[in-house]
């Protein structure tokens, strides 16, 4: 009876867990049922802006669902959606109600890993779809019914439609990405509503694309045609709430299912376990060895797992590796190793403890991706590795990598702010009939490397070429170490010149590594000092020899010279670099106006280090300086960015310029760019300039300033010197002593 015990105990424990899984399913089930009893309300109130009936008892089963304590949580969005006369803002509350519904239940966890992003589709994709299109013609009826309109009335628009098109179109590419992988029953209903629903879509677009171009060049409301957009925007709702339901019938049959298989095996597991039980007295005597032996594996275990997400550790994986069996003919072994980036961020904005949270949340996501013979460890700091020891489809495999990309990048509140983690991802493969060792960890290392290189959210699968580019990028970091110890980092400069006059009136300095007569550009040196560390050294380089350059030409000039410094988050995070750049340049006797700091939009994306990197900003504005935004109209924050800040020029993309002369929808955005820009009394400068037939177009509208091949490619200082002071007829001398012209372009 002794040895009996554990068995009991362990069965009592099994049996227990099912039970669980079996109340998880029909706690899910009853979230489900109450988000599908929200989902005519909420087509109602995107209809006819009003809900003429709740159901019975909704109010009811939403404070059994909740604790007492938290009831608050569910009815304050209820009634506000109930009440609430502004129908975007009700869609909103009725879409965190969903939301919240879904999180108490758990219904991500609990569905199948094949329907595990329909709850996702139904609480935030498709509700933020019928958001963004109620927005987008409440917008159009209100600009239609005014008089005149000004450029703010012309902007919101543009804006709204981009966030509908978004939504929109992440929409449509779910319904393709996921809807045709499922299996289930009513698969073939659901993907025939995710058709209809694309369709619609597309409909509706076109009426927007009509509203946008009525919109920039309107005078007065009347003229926007705005009643196309109001009357299509029904039909949207229609085939968006019509999928949705498809989708909650889905998600309703795959709970159900994955209940009665539960409960079947509850079933069996108990008639077994009487078999068990009565076997048990048989091998007493061999379970007692067995049980001695598993206690001794279980205290040795203690040292292969990490302590903070409880999954195995560095030390396990190498232990598991080692003990591979060979591979089945025709399978291969994978391993995905993913690092959340910058994440000594998250420890410094939020604190070590909402850190470990963030770990042990992400841990929980990979492990409800994983499959039941797969391996999944943490080996150290930010890294976790999935190993899938009997690999079956390739292509599958590099799916799932992409999949746990987007869930860990999704946003997340940790502790009172909401933000996002970026990762990346690199991939091993192993040939079928490989022998797997301790290798596989190097090889997915190097591919994580160069994922890192293509930036934030991508993956890469490890070739033989990665491990020979990285012994090369060695290489050059030993190079470029030396480089800059002797001065050999340099400044080259592309003219900018004045599009009417074609006079030059500033110039962009870019890096260049001159290795004895031979020019490295910074394609060739950039990505290895950002994985050595060299990129500030780098940059101190180049501007510390622009800015003396600046010095040598100030007052020899005919026109103001505004010399172009490219300005990274490194030093716009830092007030102490602000008040060095702003030193530097006062102690050359410059004009900090004639000093032209270029920012990218891209550093100002995440909403809480935006903030200081705009206080920086503000402040290097109010010191006198130029600011540029640079590759205008490509990120995120165009518009609140020239509401923000105090820019004196835009710089509009190459991608905006290429072939705009021949271009018909091209030469729509750019001019509306280059309108908006003017209409806040900002300068406008266009890179990338290649043809006359460019140039000459943007004249014609209105640009003041081009840079690109058609001028003149990047050149030394002293080229660019002799440029400028053709146009000048004034001499010049090299800036500091033993800098002049450079080894072979005297």
């Amino acid at each position: 009876m002794f040895l009996l015990a554990p068995s009991l105990v362990f069965a009592s424990l099994w049996f227990h867990n099912r039970f669980d899984k079996v109340n998880s399913i029909d706690t899910s089930l009853a979230g489900l049922h109450l988000i599908e009893a929200l989902g005519p309300l909420l087509k109602e109130k995107a209809l006819t802006g009003k809900i003429s009936s709740t159901p019975v008892n909704l109010r009811e089963h939403l404070e059994e669902l909740e604790e007492s304590e938290r009831s608050a949580d569910l009815m304050q969005p209820l009634d506000t959606f109930l009440q609430d006369n502004d129908v975007p803002l009700a869609l909103r509350q009725g879409q965190t109600l969903a939301s919240k519904i879904s999180q108490i239940t758990r219904l991500s966890s609990t569905s199948s890993f094949e329907a595990a992003k329909l709850p996702q589709f139904i609480t935030d994709v498709l509700p933020t779809v019928v958001i963004q299109s109620a927005i987008l013609a409440k917008n159009a009826q209100k600009i239609h019914s005014r008089g005149e309109i000004n450029v703010w009335d012309k902007m919101a628009i543009p804006v709204q439609g981009g966030q509908y098109k978004i939504a929109a179109d992440g929409a449509a590419h779910d319904t393709v990405e996921y809807f045709f992988d499922l299996t289930g029953e009513q698969a073939e209903l659901l993907q025939k509503q995710a058709g209809v629903f694309r369709a619609t879509n597309i409909a509706f677009q076109t009426v927007g694309s009509k509203l946008l171009t009525s919109a920039i060049v309107a005078e007065r409301g009347e003229d926007v045609l705005s009643q196309p957009v109001v009357r299509m925007q029904p039909a949207l709702v229609n085939a968006a709430f019509a999928l949705w339901q498809s989708t909650v019938d889905y998600l309703l049959l795959d709970l159900e299912r994955q209940r009665s298989e539960t409960l079947f095996a509850v079933t069996l597991a108990g008639l077994v376990g009487g078999l068990v039980i009565v076997a048990a007295f048989a091998i007493a005597i061999a379970l007692s060895r067995a049980l001695a032996d598993k206690t001794q594996q279980e205290f040795e275990s203690l040292g292969f797992h990490d302590p903070l997400t409880g999954l195995p550790n560095r030390r396990a994986l190498l232990n598991t590796i080692r003990n591979l069996p060979p591979a089945e003919p025709g399978l291969q072994t994978g391993a995905i190793l993913i690092d959340l980036r910058e994440f000594k961020k998250v420890n410094d904005r939020f604190g070590d403890h909402n850190g470990d949270s963030l770990l042990r949340q992400v841990a929980e996501q990979l492990n409800q991706h994983a499959e039941p013979d797969d391996f999944l460890c943490r080996t150290g700091g930010t890294e976790f590795l999935l190993l899938r020891p009997q690999l079956k489809r390739v292509a599958r495999f590099e799916q799932l990598a992409f999949t746990l990309l987007q869930e860990i990048s999704r946003d997340r509140v940790i502790g009172n702010n909401r933000s996002a983690v970026e990762a990346n991802a690199g991939i091993f493969i192993s040939c079928p009939g490989d022998q797997i060792s301790d290798h596989i960890l190097t090889d997915a290392a190097l591919a994580l490397r160069a994922a890192k290189q293509k930036g934030p959210g991508k993956f890469s699968r490890f070739t033989p070429a990665m491990r020979t580019a990285f012994e090369e990028s060695d290489q050059i970091a030993a190079e470029l170490q030396n480089a800059l110890k002797e001065g050999n980092i340099v400044a080259w400069f592309q003219p900018q010149v004045n599009i009417h006059t074609g006079e030059v009136v500033g110039a962009e300095a870019l890096a260049r590594w001159i290795d004895n007569d031979t020019i490295r550009y910074p394609g060739a040196f950039l990505p290895t000092a950002m994985e050595a560390g060299y990129m500030e050294h780098i940059e101190d380089a180049v501007r510390s020899r622009a800015l003396n350059f600046a010095a040598s030409l100030s007052g020899k000039t005919r026109s103001t010279m505004h010399l172009g410094l490219n300005v990274t988050a490194s030093l716009l995070t830092s007030t102490k670099a602000v008040d060095v750049l702003h030193e530097q340049v006062m102690n050359l006797g410059l004009n900090p106006a004639h000093v032209s700091l270029e920012i990218l939009e891209a550093v100002m994306i995440d909403e809480v280090t935006a903030a200081p990197i705009k206080q920086n900003i503000a402040r290097l504005s109010q010191l006198g300086f130029f600011i540029e935004l640079d590759d205008f109209g490509t990120g995120h924050s165009s518009i609140s960015s020239l509401r923000d800040l105090k820019v004196d020029r835009v710089k509009i993309d190459r991608s905006f310029i290429s072939g705009v002369d021949t271009n018909p929808a091209l030469q729509k955005f750019t001019c509306a760019l280059i309108n908006l820009a003017k209409s806040l009394d900002i300068s406008v400068l266009a890179e990338g300039v290649e043809t006359e037939g460019e140039r000459d177009w943007l004249k014609r509208n209105g640009c003041d300033v081009i840079q690109g091949f058609l001028i003149s490619q990047a050149m030394p200082e002293t080229d660019l010197a002799t440029m400028i002071l053709k146009q000048d007829f004034v001499s010049w001398e090299p800036a500091l002593e033993g800098q002049g012209p450079l080894r072979g372009q005297a």
